[in-house]
């Protein structure tokens, strides 16, 4: 008997059934990371939250990264929010901290100093959260725009309002698109329930 007809065997009945499940079930969450994580906001807020990633060992930030830091550029040039919160880890090259880096190029772009807050301690997105909750003890900032890729958003707005986050929290996302993306949307639905249960 060939594979093909051995997964339509009655005892593997059950198998298909899962089989189905999960694929809707990934298709269903794919499809809420696309509507969550997509659309950018127009409503104003204190702070932009912006999640690092790649940084090069001299500092320079990868395509990815950029594209989050100008969307973070844009909408303080724009008057949306009044702060930068960059937050990173310490790049997989060299150690180079991404929140230093990304807040290099911000002032390199024009942003005062005083406008943005580098934290190098956020080496995943709940140490992010966590980082800025308490950064914004001092602050008492209530509305937060998160600024990932439009696959990441929902995590981290789920993250920050589960760390404690009682604010209003809006999105905004990279307009850097390649086809990496895909794989990065398809790791995100594990990575979500990873976090969820985990954190």
């Amino acid at each position: 008997m060939r594979k093909w007809q051995l997964l339509h065997h009655p005892k593997y009945k059950w198998f298909r059934r899962f089989f189905y499940f999960v694929t809707i079930w990934i298709i269903i969450h794919v499809a809420i990371l696309l509507i969550d994580g997509i659309p950018d906001t127009d409503n104003n807020a204190d702070v932009a939250i912006v999640l690092g990633n790649r940084v090069y060992s001299d500092g320079t930030l990868a395509n990815w990264t950029r594209g989050r830091v100008d969307k973070a550029f844009d909408l303080y040039k724009s008057g949306q929010v009044k702060k930068i919160f960059v937050s990173g880890g310490l790049g997989k090259e060299d150690h180079y901290p991404e929140g230093t880096a990304m807040k290099a190029y911000l002032l390199s772009r024009g942003v005062p100093d005083s406008a943005v807050i580098a934290d190098n301690a956020g080496a995943n997105t709940y140490l992010t959260a966590v980082d800025f909750l308490r950064w914004n003890k001092d602050h008492h900032f209530s509305k937060v725009i998160v600024v990932s890729h439009y696959y990441h958003i929902t995590r981290t707005k789920y993250i920050l309002r589960k760390a404690g986050f009682e604010g209003k929290i809006f999105s905004a996302s990279s307009d850097r698109f390649d086809w990496m993306d895909i794989i990065g949307t398809l790791r995100e639905v594990p990575a979500f329930y990873k976090y969820a249960l985990y954190y």
